[in-house]
């Protein structure tokens, strides 16, 4: 079936589906939701006459209107009390500057060298104004991030407004019109990656690759990279307008330096993070797009200071920069130090400095030894034969030689040791590389079953001798190909958690997870294809039936080693204080499995430090939550959380981001109490403890919000019901880290 490309209709305030949170969050949070309800209420930031106002449309119903107008408020951080003007279809809520001075929600992730990284989501006033300034200066952005001669990943004009929707469930016709065959999850969902498009490589990895790389190479023949230290800990907003401007510039519109852009983008960078000005938040793209307008700045001082110096762009030396990190190519040793002098210099202006401890130089040929190991790594899966469908011939044409996934992983510290690389090196390569084998494996066994179900499809009158050999090759076909599929899944699930669990981080998570996820699918998958095409061909004995499914006990073979793996990880890798999305992930798979496998209450409050309630962010709140649903056997851990929600909201205030999500996901959340009368009580102490009505209003009031909230807002940030975790894992294909 081919992709199925859509228009959709340009609209600004996708900037929140694309560029404004991190690429780290667990799999039920997202910002699909709030794209709906801004577009459904056309909420918007307007300026007349020098102020602002958040405009919405309002609802025909009265009711309705006064659930949105104080959901709207309660969202964006604003008081019950604020007065709100009208007009026969609009309303408006003022707003002033000091309302977007708010707290980001930082959470950590293991990152480089047993060290974290912390990452932001932002306020959802501040995601709105985003939305504003987007639509405001993308030129401005595009014009500024075209300057440098040396970036590979920049802004290079706006994204295409198509993209590929496909259902979960797909359907993939038969030639006959008469068979569906239910799919695996494959497709990129309906998400946009990103705002803009981007110049010229999407990955570091593309650029080592890349015909640009060999060139300079032949050319120069000796390399030097270098990456700058702590780049958006250290960037100092007000830098940027000394960036897009020279100073005389900025002196003589002294008066007006607050209407250009760079001030602009310098204010609203400084108000998302509680008006620091050393340091950006870390993890959203408008960030890196702040951070790129420095460094091209500074690329551009260091081109033309190697200018004055006589050295030649493209003769003497050859530059590329990926964000942060440098490719210099030279043919002298005296011009690579005078260029390192130089990046130094410019880079210092701008309170940025280099990490002297990762600058590595490399001669003709260049290879780097992580490259070497991928190649050797890319040979020994090419020799296994637990990613291939194989007979004696396939085995001889391909030299498959091994057998286990115990032998691939004896192989692959052998490659670790010769190369001198560590897991860290291949960790992503390697469980990506799993991935595309395990979808092949799948496409292929799902062709096989096709084609024999297409000839099933005939009248047996209908059928020639070729179509008679066909069915009886096809079934054998079929048979084998099932049988290896679980030997080969097996062997997968356990290489899968081997390369994970030497290092989890979240990017690999969400890698191991749709690793599984497809193997877990599939299965669910032909169960349903068996039961609809034994009801299509029904009364007829067909071969293919027995070798469509896994049996019972095949079936649960692989879902207890999957569980057991993933019940190692929880039993063996507690959390630390600081670091718990890398196995909030694994939950999300757990339930996949269904009703036979749970962790147990007690593992999961010392795996996730409950008892330790100052720790517990809003992540692990709401994944916990959504994982124990009203399950009795987790009542001890349901109570848990609701006393740690209710101390995190002692001190409320509104301008928090992680307490005003979490006041807005509580609202919504069906998992607060077993009883419908123990969920009200419970959402009507979170409304009491953030005091966003006044004293005075009847508690009936407050009943009538909450249940005007769950029935016209059902989902802003995390998704409680329906969840899909094919879909989710598919938004995230294409918007990996940088």
């Amino acid at each position: 079936m081919k992709n199925r490309k859509q228009n959709i209709i340009y609209r600004k305030e996708r900037v929140v589906l694309s560029d404004v949170l991190p690429y780290e969050v667990p799999p039920y949070f997202s910002n699909r939701y709030l794209y709906y309800f801004l577009t459904k209420n056309k909420i918007e930031i307007v300026k007349e006459k020098d102020k602002e106002y958040i405009k919405f449309k309002k609802d025909k119903n009265d009711e309705n209107n006064k659930v949105l107008e104080n959901t709207i408020k309660l969202l964006f951080g604003l008081e019950a009390e604020r007065f709100t003007n009208e007009t026969n279809d609009y309303k408006w809520i003022k707003i002033s500057h000091t309302d977007y001075t708010s707290i980001p929600f930082k959470f950590k992730i293991s990152h480089k060298n047993q060290s974290f990284r912390e990452l932001a989501v932002i306020h959802p006033l501040n995601q709105l104004k985003m939305v504003n300034f987007y639509d405001k200066y993308k030129n401005n952005i595009l014009f500024h991030s075209s300057k440098s001669r040396y970036s590979l990943r920049h802004p290079s004009k706006i994204a295409s407004l198509k993209y590929f929707k496909d259902s979960t469930h797909k359907l993939k016709k038969s030639k006959s019109e008469n068979i569906d065959i239910i799919e695996t999850t494959d497709k990129e969902y309906t998400s946009l990656r990103a705002f803009f498009s981007y110049e010229k490589h999407s990955n570091i990895f593309k650029f080592y690759e890349s015909y640009e790389y060999q060139r300079a190479e032949k050319r120069f023949g000796s390399l030097m990279t270098f990456d700058v230290s702590r780049c958006f800990d250290s960037i100092y907003t007000h830098t940027l307008p000394w960036a897009l401007n020279n100073k005389k510039i900025i002196k003589d519109n002294l008066g007006k330096k607050k209407l250009l852009f760079g001030n602009q983008f310098d204010a609203i960078m400084q108000k998302m993070n509680y008006n620091e000005t050393n340091g950006i938040v870390i993890g959203p793209e408008f960030s890196r797009i702040f951070a790129e307008l420095i460094l091209q700045r500074i690329d551009i001082n260091i081109y033309e200071e190697l200018k004055r110096q006589g050295l030649s762009y493209k003769r003497d030396y050859d530059i590329y920069r990926y964000v942060d990190d440098f490719f210099v190519f030279y043919k002298r040793v005296a011009d690579k130090d005078e260029i390192f002098k130089v990046c130094q210099k410019y880079l210092q202006e701008y309170n940025l400095f280099l990490n002297e401890k990762k600058t590595d130089t490399f001669s003709k040929p260049i290879i780097t030894k992580i490259s070497v190991a991928k190649e050797e790594l890319r040979k020994l899966i090419e020799q296994s034969t637990i990613f291939y469908f194989h007979d004696e011939e396939v085995k001889k044409q391909l030299g498959l030689k091994l057998y286990s996934s115990k032998d691939v992983i004896t192989h692959y510290k052998s490659i670790l040791h010769r190369t001198e690389t560590s897991y860290k090196d291949l960790q992503n390569y390697f469980l990506a590389t799993i991935y595309n084998k395990v979808k092949y494996l799948i496409k292929n066994f799902n062709i096989t079953q096709h084609n024999l179900f297409n000839l099933y499809q005939k009248p047996s009158s209908e059928l020639s001798e070729d179509d008679k050999e066909s069915i009886l090759t096809l079934e054998k076909e079929l048979k084998g190909k099932r049988s290896q599929l679980f030997i080969n899944f097996k062997e997968i699930i356990e290489l899968t958690f081997f390369v994970y669990t030497v290092l989890p981080r979240v990017s690999y998570s969400i890698k191991v997870c749709q690793i599984l996820f497809r193997i877990i699918d599939i299965i669910k998958k032909q169960e349903i294809n068996l039961q609809r095409f034994k009801k299509k061909f029904k009364g007829l004995e067909l071969v293919g039936f027995a070798y469509m499914t896994f049996t019972f006990d095949e079936k649960h073979i692989i879902f207890k080693k999957i569980f057991e793996n993933i019940l190692f990880v929880f039993e063996n890798q507690k959390v630390d204080k600081y670091v718990e999305i890398e196995t909030i992930y694994l939950l999300s798979i757990v339930n996949e499995l269904g009703k036979y496998y749970n962790l147990q209450e007690e593992l999961l409050i010392e795996h996730f430090r409950i008892k330790e309630a100052k720790n517990i962010n809003y992540f692990t709140i709401i994944s916990l939550l959504n994982y124990i649903r009203n399950d009795k056997r987790y009542l001890q851990l349901q109570n848990s959380l609701k006393k740690i929600i209710l101390q995190k909201l002692t001190n409320f205030d509104r301008r928090d981001a992680e307490q005003t999500i979490l006041v807005i996901d509580i609202l919504n959340c069906p998992y607060v109490g077993v009883r419908d009368k123990d969920v009200l009580e419970f959402k009507m102490k979170v409304l009491n403890k953030v005091k966003f009505f006044s004293d005075r209003t009847p508690n009936i009031d407050k009943e009538k919000f909450i249940f005007g909230f769950n029935k016209y807002v059902p989902k802003l940030f995390y998704n409680w019901t329906n969840n899909n975790l094919g879909m989710e894992l598919n938004t995230k294909r294409g918007h990996s880290v940088y």
